[in-house]
């Protein structure tokens, strides 16, 4: 009986101890809870994460440092930090240290300032280093946030940021003791396109990292190359680790940039390289013309001088080719991609910085072998195909001939769709579907994600949010580990049942998606009515249900409609 007393006695005086130390706002110490619910609602899940320890103290008590003579994107993060500390506690970073987060680029030497940085040398073994962080504690009363590079910063305090936005209690604020260490699998991953100009501050919070976007290019009438960039989009950019990176369009639409009109020479010749539809007429460019590797350089260096570092180059979208001699004996594809190479040479004299991408295309898919023996390593490939990576099905789609080039250590990207159909807004939430492609150009080595999303990334926030989980670390979570975390990050009274609803509706919704329900019916409402009025049966594995095995499968997958209502 004495020694229950005893204990009781113990536990009452350790509750006091407590409360008096919150009282007085020192740091109270205490064993962590587990990581996995610490990082429960951060997306992307970091790779290595572990807690033993956690602290608690008034939010008033805790210190901001940022590093002497950091750069405006660590200012950045330095400011992710504190407005969460503003819009939780009402408070701005404290002068005293009861505790003190310390944040910025670390030197030569693994420090921060007089501050050593437990492990600093093994940020330079990992991949995509520039972009990779640190998180690691000092004692009980510092944790700092380290990296290489300004953009490992940025994602480090992004980090941080999620792990503490429900830790806030009152005018307490609970801090992990962590040791994170994090990187990217792809170096890349981001959108062109639709809204994703408009959303570059969005994408950030997801550490999306690239927005490739359409802007002026063209020639006036003396000839004279023009290019315009909004200044504000790319100082968006640079404030929130955004490479933007404007297009030169598909080449086979210099007509409507003046440049015909201007040089009636680069016109393709003859009947193969006109295309005539829907009040508009395509051009394929005499692709062996000098003048237009002049053309395309003007616009590299017009973009240059508004101070990006790179630019993508669409080839020609049709199968359009000029009949002259010269480019016939080449090929009309190879010789754009030629043509932009050597544009990019004559851009490097002004700029030497400066990088290009050049984009496939449906058009030049048949001799992709031979455009890719036009570009040197040091310019950049994109894959895209209006019919082959415009995508949902659960087909790879990288196909050999790029996956041998990715795996010589050459640059790759694709432009994926990450929806069900990029000609129509239709509900989709499939995690199984995301995980499949971005995992695929993960262990692929593929360097940039280029998605496409129509038309606004808010109609399809969990799909665009699981590109970003699994391009960031595709083999972390599980599907429902995913859909749980986007759930506890967006709110949901019942985080639990969203993830096995996503769960479990995905693949069902696939088997239509997959097999191109939107294009082959919804755009085709009277291949729908014929089978209709004839009264025909559909064939398992074929047309809709072409990813439907059998009756039974049909019958599961009806089912599983049933009981997510």
């Amino acid at each position: 009986m004495l020694a229950v007393k005893i204990a009781q006695a113990l536990v009452v005086a350790g509750v006091l101890g407590l409360v008096a130390d919150l009282a007085a706002g020192a740091p109270v110490v205490a064993k962590a809870e587990p990581a996995a619910q610490w990082v429960r609602g951060v997306i992307p899940l970091p790779k290595e994460v572990k807690i033993a320890q956690q602290v608690t103290l008034p939010a008033a008590n805790v210190k901001l440092t940022l590093r002497a003579g950091a750069d405006e994107l660590e200012q950045s993060a330095m400011w992710k930090l504190g407005s969460l500390f503003l819009e939780k506690a009402g408070v701005t970073s404290s002068k005293e240290r009861a505790f003190e987060v310390l944040l910025g680029v670390c030197d030569a030497q693994g420090r921060i300032g007089d501050v050593s940085v437990p492990d600093a040398s093994r940020l330079k073994e990992l991949p995509n280093r520039e972009q990779a962080y640190l998180i690691r504690p000092i004692g009980e009363n510092r944790l700092v946030l380290a990296a290489l590079d300004a953009r490992g910063v940025f994602y480090a305090a992004l980090t941080l940021r999620q792990v503490l936005e429900g830790r806030f209690r009152g005018d307490d604020v609970t801090i992990p003791l962590a040791v994170i260490t994090d990187w990217p699998d792809m170096a890349e991953r981001g959108e062109w396109g639709c809204s994703s100009s408009r959303d570059v501050e969005w994408m950030a919070e997801r550490k999306m990292n690239l927005v490739e976007f359409h802007t002026e290019h063209r020639v006036d009438a003396q000839g004279k190359p023009v290019t315009s960039i909004a200044q504000s989009l790319l100082r968006r950019g640079q404030l929130n680790a955004v490479k933007m990176v404007p297009i030169i369009s598909h080449i086979n639409h210099l007509a409507s940039r003046g440049v015909f009109a201007a040089y009636p020479e680069l016109r393709g010749k003859g009947k193969a390289a006109v295309w005539t539809g829907e009040g508009a007429e395509l051009y394929a460019p005499c692709a062996a013309h000098p003048k237009l590797r002049e053309v395309l350089a003007g616009w590299m260096t017009g973009y240059a001088s508004h101070g990006v570092r790179d630019v993508c180059c669409w080839l020609g979208e049709l199968t359009l080719r000029c009949e002259c001699e010269n480019c016939q004996k080449l090929g009309q594809f190879a010789l754009e991609a030629r043509a932009f190479v050597e544009a990019w040479q004559l851009a490097r004299k002004q700029y030497p910085d400066l990088r290009i991408r050049i984009l496939l295309s449906q058009g030049s898919y048949a001799t992709n072998d031979k455009v890719l023996a036009e570009i040197p390593p040091e310019v950049g490939v994109t894959y895209y195909d209006g019919g082959k990576t415009y995508d949902s099905s659960p087909q790879p789609m990288i196909y050999p001939l790029l996956e041998e080039y990715a795996a010589k250590g050459r640059w790759l990207g694709c432009y994926p769709q990450l929806t069900p159909s990029w000609r129509i807004v239709s509900p989709w939430s499939c995690p199984q579907f995301v995980k499949f492609r971005m995992t695929e150009f993960v262990d692929k080595k593929l360097a940039s994600l280029g998605g496409y999303v129509v038309p606004d990334n808010r109609l399809f926030d969990f799909n665009v949010t699981a590109a970003a989980e699994w391009s960031w670390n595709a083999h972390g979570r599980n599907e429902r580990e995913f859909a749980l975390a986007w759930a506890t990050r967006k709110g949901f009274s019942h985080p639990d049942a969203i993830a096995d609803w996503a769960v479990m509706l995905g693949p069902v919704a696939w088997d239509l998606y997959g097999a191109r329900f939107v294009e082959r019916y919804l755009f085709n409402p009277a291949s729908v009515g014929v089978m209709v009025s004839s009264r025909s049966k559909p064939v398992f594995g074929k047309g809709l249900l072409t990813l439907i095995r059998d009756e039974e499968h049909l019958r599961r997958n009806r089912q599983t409609c049933v009981d997510a209502l």
